[in-house]
C-alpha cells in the first residue's frame, strides 16, 4: 500500500471524517500475521472499540474469526458473502464501474482492447475485470488480459513490451489509476501518439486529474464512503440496531482527456 494514492488518500478521509466526530483513529499498516495479531491484542484489551479496515485479501482467516468473535469491523471491498450483525461492509461497485469501462471504450467503436488486471487476491481486481469481460462478451472484441497488480511501473513495462512487439490496442482499461499512468508514461516513452489509444483508469485519485494528458478513469464517492465508515462504527461502539450490512458507492465516470 505504501505507493498507493487510493490507499493514502482514504486513509486520509477517514482520519478526517473521524476527527469531526471526535473519534480516535490508530493507525497501523498490517504487514503479516504478527501485525493482525497485534492489532487484535489492542481490541482484547480495551483500547480500540472497532476497526476500519482497508486492503483485504479475498481470503482473510483472521478477520473471519475476529468476526465470529463478535468484534466491530468496517471493511472496505470485501466479499459480500461474510454476514455478521458487527461487520459493515463498504464497497465501491467494482463489478458495475468494470462495465462502465467497458461500455465506454464500445462506444468509442473501439475493437481491440487490454486489461491491465489488479491483484487477483483482492476483489477490486477480481470484480473489476468480471465487469469488464461481461460487458464486452458478444461485442466481437479482441482484448488481452495483463497482470499489472495495481502497480505503476509493472503496468508500464507490460505496455512497453506489447508495443515493441508491434501489439498496439486501440483501448486500455486499468483496474486503478496507476497502472493507468504507467500506461502513459508507456505511450509517451515509446512515442505513440496518444490520441489513437483510449485509456481508462479506475479510483478517480487525486493524480489522475493532475497528470497531463488528464486520465479518464471510474470514479466514486470516496469522502461519503469514509464517513459512512464512521458513521457506521459510532453506532456499532453505541450498540445501536443497524438496518443494512453493506453499503454500495455510487459510481461515475469522470471523462478527462484519455
Amino acid at each position: 500500500m505504501y505507493g498507493s494514492s487510493y490507499f493514502k488518500e482514504l486513509v486520509a478521509l477517514v482520519t478526517e471524517a473521524a476527527e469531526e466526530k471526535n473519534i480516535k483513529i490508530l493507525l497501523s499498516i498490517v504487514k503479516n500475521s504478527e501485525s493482525k495479531m497485534k492489532i487484535k491484542s489492542f481490541i482484547d484489551n480495551g483500547m480500540i472499540q472497532g476497526a476500519i479496515v482497508i486492503g483485504v485479501k479475498l481470503d482473510e482467516p483472521e478477520l473471519e474469526k475476529m468476526a465470529e468473535q463478535g468484534y466491530n469491523l468496517i471493511v472496505f471491498d470485501y466479499k459480500n458473502t461474510i454476514n455478521y450483525k458487527n461487520v459493515f461492509l463498504i464497497n465501491s461497485n467494482n463489478y458495475e464501474g468494470g462495465r462502465l469501462a467497458a461500455r465506454y471504450l464500445l462506444q468509442k467503436g473501439i475493437k481491440k482492447i487490454f486489461h491491465l488486471e489488479g491483484t487477483q487476491d483482492k476483489l477490486a481486481g477480481v470484480e473489476r475485470k468480471d465487469g469488464f469481460l461481461d460487458e464486452i462478451d458478444g461485442h466481437g472484441i479482441i482484448y488481452k488480459i495483463l497482470p499489472g497488480n495495481f502497480q505503476f511501473q509493472l503496468g508500464k513495462n507490460l505496455l512497453k513490451d506489447e508495443i515493441r512487439k508491434g501489439n498496439i490496442p486501440e483501448g486500455i482499461f486499468c483496474a486503478n489509476d496507476e497502472m493507468a499512468l504507467g500506461c502513459l508514461e508507456a505511450i509517451y516513452e515509446e512515442k505513440i501518439e496518444d490520441k489513437n489509444i483510449a485509456v481508462v483508469g479506475f479510483d478517480n485519485t487525486l493524480i489522475s486529474s493532475l497528470y497531463r494528458p488528464k486520465l479518464t478513469t471510474i470514479g466514486y464517492n470516496s469522502k461519503k464512503m469514509s464517513q459512512k465508515a464512521i458513521e457506521i462504527i459510532e453506532r456499532m461502539i453505541n450498540k445501536e440496531d443497524l438496518e443494512e450490512f453493506i453499503y454500495e458507492s455510487e459510481i461515475t465516470l469522470e471523462k478527462r482527456d484519455t
